[in-house]
């Protein structure tokens, strides 16, 4: 799979898929944080107890471990960052299938690309990095092999993007 894709002035990262059984897990985790506090919510509610406050705050934070839990497991599974250049704009996005996070925005006079090199040295990723020359520098999340980032780094370079 190819994670670098460059499509007119939209650049997209794709984010490796884990293996299966950690999409499973993650997936798993996320059916049960939301499951368990509303099934014992539920038997409560139907053996004859109140609705309290306390009930409610309950119900609150297990939404919040289930949105988080969520957002992490599509990320995992079909994540990307999209980032579209204009001649003065950077836009970034992170999608996650079935939402994406707000707009950012950054202005910029010249973009110079390199990347940073994360993870272990044997495993040869990084993630790339846009100089905005205007005191500004971006770094995306995704992980990608340190060759293909090599490769697209000096292709966008001589550019003169």
């Amino acid at each position: 799979m190819n994670q670098i894709e460059l499509k007119g002035d939209t650049l997209i990262l794709r984010v490796k898929k884990s293996n299966l059984f950690s999409r499973i897990v993650l997936y798993l985790i996320t059916i049960l944080s939301v499951a368990l506090p509303l099934g014992g919510f539920l038997m409560n509610l139907l053996n004859g107890g109140e609705l309290g406050f306390f009930n409610l705050i309950v119900l609150l934070l297990s939404g919040l471990i289930f949105f988080f839990t969520l957002k992490i497991s599509l990320w995992n599974t079909y994540g990307k960052e999209i980032i579209t250049i204009s001649k003065t704009k950077l836009e970034y996005t992170a999608d996650y299938n079935w939402f994406k996070d707000k707009i950012k925005e950054f202005d910029y006079r010249h973009i110079t690309y390199s990347f940073k090199q994360v993870g272990y040295e044997e495993d040869n990723k990084g993630v790339l990095v846009l100089d905005l020359n205007n005191g500004g520098v971006f770094q995306t999340v995704t992980k990608i092999d340190i060759e293909s980032l090599n490769d697209f780094i000096s292709k966008m370079n001589n550019n003169g993007s």
